[in-house]
């Protein structure tokens, strides 16, 4: 039986341009969890990987929220958006572009940076994180070997297929599609040993749509993703198919908690994309389900 990782970039609101405001919002947690995600995990027994933001894990009310997840079986993830924490912080100004901690910042400030987090996880939600998000999948060599100093033991950074590299990012098309113990700090090489950083790769097969979709231009949108933001029902569930066959047992599904609401992201825009985008959440998991994959996971 295989695994569906059922991941959430847990984060303040944005609007429909991914532009954050000076003044957190935090519907996306406040209501979106409860209101809206939590009927699912329940109906299918899901246990969710919350990816905490330094934002989220500073306010109070997200943290309530996310100690009850906790009491019902999600686990907790740091995911490190650098501008939001010290040293160098660079806070919640409107305008402030979102950093890819491995290459904004050298080495010693991203190690200092993610402890803070790590320090803040444990001091306001009572867990210590073990898993591991960077932000805009921002993670190379030097972040794993910081993982492992810090005690983490999963990392779920790498997307197979996709180069960030025109907008200052990495490039993970190296990256492999199934999950791995990673070799020494070479984030892109497997072990035969099962110690050290377990890479979940976020589950994504190449370009959509056959002949046309090699067409298009080298743009994350035109993957093929296991993420309900932009990808189809259809298209999951032949991904599904695929992976069933080819026999990867554990499957990374992603989004943030904030395309859920209405005009927090560019994905949904009203109450029948909202309903929609929840539609395919559903059926994605139930279909997976069906496959075969869990979707309960332990914290560590």
């Amino acid at each position: 039986m295989g695994k569906l990782y059922v991941t959430l970039d847990t984060e303040m609101d944005a609007d429909i341009h991914w532009h954050k405001s000076n003044t957190p919002c935090f519907s996306s947690v406040l209501e979106g969890i409860p209101n809206y995600l939590r009927p699912i995990w329940d109906q299918y027994q899901v246990n969710p990987i919350y990816f905490v933001s330094p934002e989220v894990a500073e306010n109070e009310l997200c943290c309530n929220v996310l100690k009850n997840e906790i009491k019902k079986g999600a686990v907790i993830g740091a995911h490190l958006h650098p501008e939001y924490i010290e040293p160098e912080k660079k806070g919640y100004r409107e305008g402030v572009p979102s950093e890819f901690p491995c290459f904004a910042y050298e080495r010693d400030i991203e190690k200092e940076k993610l402890k803070n987090l790590v320090t803040l996880i444990e001091n306001n939600l009572g867990v210590k994180p073990m898993w591991y998000r960077a932000a805009r999948f921002g993670a190379d060599d030097d972040t794993i070997a910081i993982l492992k100093e810090l005690g983490f033991r999963y990392d779920s950074s790498v997307t197979p297929c996709i180069d960030w590299s025109k907008k200052g990012g990495p490039d993970h098309r190296k990256g492999m599609i199934r999950s791995y113990y990673i070799r020494g700090n070479e984030i892109y090489s497997s072990s035969d040993k099962k110690e050290g950083i377990k890479e979940y790769p976020v589950t994504i097969m190449g370009k959509r749509w056959g002949v046309l979709g090699r067409l298009l231009p080298d743009n994350w949108l035109f993957y093929k993703w296991i993420r309900p933001s932009h990808m189809t029902y259809a298209e999951q569930k032949k991904m599904l198919k695929t992976a069933k066959k080819s026999g990867i047992k554990d499957i990374v599904m992603m989004f943030h908690t904030m395309e859920v609401m209405i005009n927090k992201t560019p994905y949904v825009r009203n109450s029948f994309m909202q309903s929609y985008f929840l539609w395919r959440l559903r059926k994605t998991i139930g279909y997976a389900k069906k496959m075969g994959y869990s979707a309960q996971i332990q914290g560590s």
